[in-house]
């Protein structure tokens, strides 16, 4: 900005695209996703207000959002059409100071006759949510709106996955069966028998996908062609504190990896960095080498205290970076040279009561849902709170059970509010954070 205000000369070199080409590369700022138009259709009809009973924290209404994005357009418009890759830059700087800071611009909510909302997985940007006449519904992130039912399930499904090139939807749950579904029409195209008992998990890599049961099996189908597929390694955990890796094509047992003394409550596989981490009832987290069946790190987050069965635990993974919640606290970890504890994020602006979901960015922010109807945003960086996010009414008989997915530039909050008097009822809150401009 210094060197631009000196001449118009000046003012073009700084725009010379090579230069900000470098500085994306630096920044590893090397894609620009499409521009999405989250504040038209769907958006604009259902944004979070108060009649939904929903508080986004610093949210712009509906006509200033549009002013908002008319003026961004006007002050930078020729930018975007004069130099690319310094377009890019702006716009990725924009998103993170939107995740910091900035007044939100765009929120939806989703409501309907849910019995249950499935997680999304936010590539293929699909919302799958389950009904109490057993079908499942199909919603699209762009527009917010419904774009096909799923029918043939008898009973809930447990687990989802959707295929990264949005071909397939698979779904597990109690009646023993995965379902396969067209993902672009919502046509049935599979059911695979084969489980005794409830399908618990699922993992879908292209047309090869992981089933686990209550059966205490594993089975891997080729969703295609309905064969065993000759993979590499699945990696599993059971009653007995033990994970286990295995062949996928022979059945062998790799390794069986012992140290926990309690049962494994959350198992992370990056199978690029041979590393499995398992976070356990005992109070600690271990860090596999799974290549050579070692531990490589002990994390002891409650450092020798009772785990209390009551309370829930969660972790995920980023580079070497782990974030762990367990009770109303969060820890973060570097799993690096036998692991250490770089924060313990608590104390007045923290959480009052349980978490029940965290997600981890790229850009070294952290989103925490609790019982208490908060949603809350850190800076893992440096371990300081940055503001909250959302926050649902505080009622005595009310608790909420929150299930989080994010991306680069949205967040995705599935809720269920839990009432003593009336049940259940389940919501999906959208909250975009994409640049105003373009």
């Amino acid at each position: 900005m210094t060197c631009a205000g000196v001449s118009r000369t000046w003012q073009r070199i700084c725009e010379d695209d090579q230069t900000w080409r470098q500085k994306c590369f630096e920044n590893g700022y090397v894609e620009l996703d499409a521009p999405s138009f989250r504040f038209l259709g769907g958006w604009a009809a259902n944004r979070a207000n108060e009649q939904w009973g929903i508080t986004i924290c610093s949210h712009m209404d509906l006509q200033e959002a549009q002013q908002n994005r008319q003026a961004r357009e006007i002050a930078y418009g020729q930018c975007y059409e004069r130099s690319p890759w310094k377009s890019l830059y702006l716009r990725k700087k924009r998103i993170i100071s939107n995740w910091r800071s900035r007044a939100f611009q765009s929120s939806a909510v989703l409501e309907d006759d849910f019995d249950y909302a499935i997680p999304i997985q936010i590539r293929p940007g699909l919302i799958i949510t389950g009904s109490r006449d057993d079908t499942l519904r199909v919603w699209n992130v762009e527009d917010a709106q419904p774009a096909f039912t799923l029918t043939g399930y008898k009973s809930n499904p447990w687990s989802h996955q959707v295929s990264e090139d949005r071909k397939y939807i698979v779904c597990g749950g109690q009646d023993e069966t995965v379902r396969v579904w067209c993902g672009q029409t919502g046509a049935q195209l599979h059911v695979l028998q084969g489980h005794t008992d409830a399908i618990s998990c699922l993992s879908l890599h292209g047309t090869t996908l992981v089933s686990g049961s209550w059966d205490e099996t594993l089975r891997v189908w080729d969703i295609v062609s309905f064969v065993k597929f000759d993979g590499e390694r699945v990696v599993s955990s059971g009653g007995d504190y033990t994970v286990n890796v295995w062949r996928v094509h022979t059945g062998e047992c790799l390794h069986m990896l012992r140290g926990h003394t309690d049962i494994i409550l959350s198992l992370l596989f990056e199978s690029q960095r041979d590393l499995v981490v398992s976070g356990s009832r005992d109070g600690t987290i271990r860090v596999w080498d799974v290549q050579r069946g070692t531990c490589i790190a002990h994390l002891d987050f409650l450092q020798g205290l009772r785990f209390e069965g009551y309370r829930n635990f969660g972790m995920q993974l980023r580079g070497n970076i782990l974030a762990c919640y367990y009770d109303s606290e969060v820890w973060v970890w570097d799993i690096r040279e036998g692991g250490s504890c770089l924060h313990h994020l608590h104390g007045r602006n923290g959480h009052t009561s349980n978490i029940t979901s965290l997600q981890l960015l790229d850009s070294g922010l952290l989103v925490t849902g609790s019982r208490n109807g908060s949603v809350k945003l850190w800076d893992v960086d440096k371990g300081i709170f940055v503001r909250d996010l959302i926050r649902l009414p505080l009622v005595d008989y009310r608790c909420y059970d929150w299930n989080l997915e994010a991306s680069e530039t949205l967040l995705v909050c599935v809720i269920r509010v839990w009432e003593r008097l009336w049940g259940y009822e389940a919501k999906i809150i959208l909250i975009d954070f994409d640049a105003s401009y373009p």
